[in-house]
């Protein structure tokens, strides 16, 4: 086993990856379905948007969902691959991910073989459920995965690389387009890395990001500023945020906030009223009504709305409870894994505020980066998806904090 453990991390890193890549391939294989279900036709339908040279029909708004995913697509649905061939792609980007998790890892050790981290990565078998199936979540697994990577390697450094920051603001630009809550998140890091500058130690790190999250609004810009010229709101991200919101703030009794169709909704005695003045208005004026509606809710019962905030965090990291549904044990697939990603997750983040000064400053903005998602993600209605997604980086961090201050000799109590 030795033997053949140290054969197998001597191989190329393109080369060992690629039994995961095989096996990626495989469940697409088995799993993929004949055609499109749910999100899936959304998904498809944007592409044909795109393809027609337009993000959403005019007068009609649809800006339900980012473009980044379809946008991914196109290129092969102009070549007239059949769509649910396309699930195929989704094994390509975990192998890829893999390749650049490991050269992250690269980047705090010597060592040029694969890392166990890797494999665990390889093996984190929640992400699995995404293969088979046209949505964003693999995309994102590759897109995150990757801007982790160049923010540590142009915040490293410490030098202004305008290659380097002008290729991490694209991918930040593109995640935002493929999960619009990173359109908040770049603002808020702009601000984050304004404030940065104002503390020493953080003064140069600051000023990277500062660039790579300017830039990368910039970016977006274009999209925004079409959002704006049909529906006349500035910052106009996606039209999907009203109803996350209202249905978050949700004041019943055993309602834990999770996310409901409008179709459910409308026969259920307990919204089927205000449903029914909203259901019917225009796309940018029923979103405004049901943030007004969450926003009202939130000021009369605050308590309640923390209440669910909390049982969001349980479908966030492992995808219970959910409102008037049984238990099952598909529960187990999510708990299972997570509850052990959890648990490490609190003792790395101790560990690391003890030892702040171990930590370096690119870790530390990457870090934040990914907290600011969570905690964004936490006050809307959220499924575990949205935490599987950030997994490479929490695994990353494990590493650093387990190889260099959990088991440091020089760590001092």
């Amino acid at each position: 086993m030795r033997k053949f453990i140290n054969w197998y991390s001597g191989l190329n890193v393109y080369v060992a990856l690629i039994p995961f890549l095989i096996f990626y391939l495989l469940i697409c294989l088995v799993f993929t379905r004949d055609r499109p279900h749910n999100d899936e036709v959304r998904y498809l339908l944007y592409t044909k948007y795109i393809l027609n040279g337009y993000y959403s029909p005019v007068p009609a708004i649809d800006l339900w969902s980012g473009r980044g995913y379809s946008a991914f697509l196109v290129p092969f649905l102009a070549l007239k691959i059949p769509a649910m061939k396309l699930t195929f792609l989704n094994a390509f980007l975990l192998y890829f991910s893999l390749v650049i998790f490991n050269k992250t890892i690269g980047l705090y050790t010597l060592s040029k073989t694969i890392s166990i981290y890797t494999v665990i990565v390889g093996l984190y078998f929640p992400i699995y459920m995404s293969l088979p199936i046209l949505l964003t979540e693999c995309l994102t697994w590759f897109l995150l995965t990757t801007v982790a990577y160049l923010l540590l390697k142009t915040i490293k450094t410490g030098e202004i690389s305008w290659r380097s920051i002008v290729l991490s603001a694209f991918f930040i630009a593109y995640l935002a387009m493929t999960k619009v809550i990173f359109g908040w998140v770049i603002i808020l890091m702009i601000i984050i890395s304004i404030a940065m500058l104002l503390i020493k130690r953080f003064k140069s790190a600051g000023k990277i990001t500062a660039y790579i999250f300017s830039f990368s609004f910039i970016l977006c810009l274009p999209y925004l500023i079409y959002t704006y010229s049909i529906t006349g709101k500035i910052l106009y991200w996606t039209n999907c945020s009203g109803l996350s919101l209202y249905t978050m703030t949700a004041p019943y009794s055993k309602d834990y906030g999770d996310w409901k169709p409008e179709e459910d909704m409308a026969v259920n005695p307990k919204y089927k009223d205000f449903i029914k003045t909203v259901i019917n208005l225009p796309t940018v004026q029923k979103d405004q009504a049901y943030k007004k509606a969450a926003i009202a809710n939130i000021k009369k019962y605050p308590a309640k709305y923390v209440m669910n905030c909390v049982a969001n965090l349980g479908r966030l990291f492992f995808e219970y409870p959910h409102t008037d549904t049984l238990q099952s044990s598909g529960t187990f697939f999510f708990l299972a894994p997570n509850m052990f990603v959890f648990v490490f997750i609190i003792m790395a983040l101790a560990i690391s505020v003890f030892y702040l000064k171990k930590i370096p400053d690119e870790i530390i903005v990457v870090l934040v980066f990914i907290m600011v998602y969570l905690a964004g993600s936490t006050f809307v209605s959220a499924y575990c998806r949205m935490f599987i997604v950030t997994l490479p980086f929490w695994m990353f961090f494990f590493f650093y904090v387990l190889r260099n201050i959990g088991f440091s000799k020089k760590a001092e109590v």
